[in-house]
């Protein structure tokens, strides 16, 4: 009897062991399930990141999954505290749009510990992202740029408006200073660092005209910027300026039509990129490994002449 106990354990242990090797358990996990999305924006203020929530809760809702929005309005350190609770609660992925594309990586880096996959959408983020889904923002601003030098047929003054620290922007004025690289006869007059808002945009622009009389064009980095540059150079009585930025957003769309001094915007595509940050997560979540972890979704010109045929954004 006493045999035949201590053969039974030995059996039971090698079994264990075999387990053990195999990685092995008597359950399986299989491919985990979205339930829940963080995601956290610069700020919600902006149009263009409710396009961007209403596309991940389109995908979302899919899936039988909840958006849970944390609004950073601008701050590094209110975003990085949002990163961290969207670790307390366990969320399954969350989406990044970051305010700060070098100061969020301590975060990232947490959630990535944490075993929760970050996507970044609209701007990159370092700290290990899984991947990255933007707009083609260096070809944003060479267009709205391009069309700027061709307006003015190479020859003129213009101005600035740059905006946040993170690569959205950062590719935006790549682009713009490539067409300025090859049109030598425009000249900047003025550059100044704004926060991607309209208010900041009324009151840099108001700071721009002032100081410079006579002024052809101003490119903006986003249109909430632009727009409050059209409405300083309303209120300075300014008919001698016209004004080119990005993200095709619906008031944008309002002041081209006005044939105004807002010109032409690059459009993005918010509704697109958060679908598919979203649809991202899904395959790393399942395992899958991804064809393609730095997504450039295209953007277009919209400017007076075509924004009727202009299907806004998707």
């Amino acid at each position: 009897m006493r045999k035949s106990v201590l053969t039974l354990s030995v059996v039971l242990v090698l079994v264990a062991l075999i387990l053990a090797a195999c990685g092995g358990s008597t359950t399986t996990s299989g491919p985990k399930t979205i339930k829940t999305i963080g995601m956290t924006v610069q700020a919600i203020s902006n149009p263009f990141f409710v396009a961007m929530l209403h596309g991940a809760q389109a995908e979302a809702k899919k899936i039988g999954a909840s958006v849970l929005l944390e609004d950073a309005n601008h701050d590094l350190g209110v975003q990085t505290n949002e990163m961290d609770d969207f670790i307390q609660k366990h969320v399954d992925l969350i989406l990044l749009n970051a305010v700060d594309s070098a100061g969020i990586a301590p975060a990232v880096q947490r959630a990535v510990q944490a075993g929760i996959p970050v996507i970044a959408v609209d701007v990159g983020a370092q700290g290990g992202v899984s991947a990255t889904v933007a707009s083609d923002n260096v070809a944003a601003g060479r267009l709205a740029c391009q069309y700027m030098a061709d307006r003015l047929k190479g020859q003129g003054k213009i101005a600035i408006l740059d905006g946040p620290p993170v690569t959205a922007v950062t590719d935006r004025i790549k682009g713009c200073m490539a067409v300025l690289a090859a049109t030598p006869g425009l000249q900047v007059m003025a550059r100044q660092v704004g926060n991607g808002d309209r208010t900041t945009g009324l009151e840099l622009g108001t700071s721009i005209l002032t100081a410079n009389p006579h002024l052809d064009a101003i490119f903006a980095i986003n249109d909430p910027e632009g727009l409050g540059v059209e409405l300083a150079a309303k209120q300075a009585n300014r008919k001698d300026v016209f004004i080119v930025a990005v993200d095709g957003s619906p008031d944008a769309v309002t002041s081209l039509k006005a044939h105004g001094l807002f010109a032409a915007t690059s459009a993005q595509s918010p509704y697109t990129i958060a679908i598919t940050g979203v649809q991202l997560g899904e395959k790393i979540l399942a395992g899958q490994k991804l064809d393609n972890t730095n997504i450039k979704v295209p953007v277009s010109l919209v400017t007076q002449d075509n924004v009727d045929s202009y299907g806004g954004w998707q």
